[in-house]
């Protein structure tokens, strides 16, 4: 049965071209960031509203600081890829076939996890290809990249992404409005990325994206919280939010 939903699933992600924004906005990224970089001082240099005779000194890029800003990209546009991406997949689906659906003997945790499953691999797929594209550009254009520590942080990338998807989707189960999904998903996630480094530093998903920025920098962890708190935690949180989604979408069915 999970077999059968799991191809639903990775069908209609083909088909309804899902895909596409992921791979799009996360290869994009990792092509940019390294040539930005390269090419920022001679961008300043020929701009022409500065004064005559102004010298800019800018000192070169690190590697770790070019890989880290690809993660930062990542955290801005490509979480309002994912929310694209996934804002509807589980409220569309609700709202245009929900009776039907509900009216199936469905069982909603094998429903719940292969949404959960299709949209995490192929964005951590996308991800993981334009970080590594990235690297890619970075050594021929900045410098050497130090791989095992690339792969650390991008792993760790990944647990985070893992967290965003499953708050996504709980927010698209929420309601039956994809457009409020996406809302409601945003808001969740800018009040998770700035308001909890407020009030839980170094815990949690603050602390895993300190442990992805201190990985790629090859510097240490510097938090008095033991360095698997952050990913222990980020990985209870994941479970608890897609499995806040199995009673919600079993009360829905229920409800019909």
């Amino acid at each position: 049965m999970m077999s059968i939903w799991l191809a639903k699933e990775a069908r209609e992600m083909v088909r309804l071209g899902r895909w596409i924004p992921l791979v799009a906005v996360y290869l994009f990224l990792g092509v940019l960031q390294p040539i930005t970089f390269k090419l920022m001082p001679l961008i300043l240099s020929s701009a022409s509203n500065l004064p005559e005779g102004t010298v800019i000194h800018i000192p070169p890029p690190t590697v770790d600081q070019v890989l880290y800003s690809i993660i930062g990209q990542y955290n801005q546009l490509g979480i309002l890829a994912l929310i694209l991406v996934g804002m509807g997949l589980i409220a569309s689906e609700r709202k245009l076939v929900g009776e039907w659906l509900w009216s199936k003997p469905v069982n909603i945790t094998h429903y719940v996890l292969a949404k959960y499953s299709v949209f995490f691999l192929v964005a951590a797929l996308s991800s993981l290809v334009g970080l590594g594209i990235g690297a890619y550009y970075t050594v021929e254009l900045i410098g050497p990249v130090n791989w095992s520590a690339l792969c650390q942080g991008a792993l760790l990338y990944v647990l985070y992404q893992g967290f965003l998807i499953s708050l996504i989707l709980l927010a698209s189960a929420l309601v039956t409005s994809p457009t409020l999904a996406g809302g409601l998903a945003l808001i969740s996630i800018v009040l998770v990325n700035l308001l909890l480094p407020m009030v839980w530093q170094g815990h949690f998903v603050s602390g895993l994206l300190e442990l992805i920025k201190a990985t790629l920098s090859q510097t240490a962890w510097s938090r008095s919280s033991p360095l698997w708190e952050p990913i222990v935690t980020t990985l209870m949180g994941t479970a608890l939010l897609i499995g806040l989604q199995i009673p919600l979408l079993a009360w829905r069915k229920t409800s019909h």
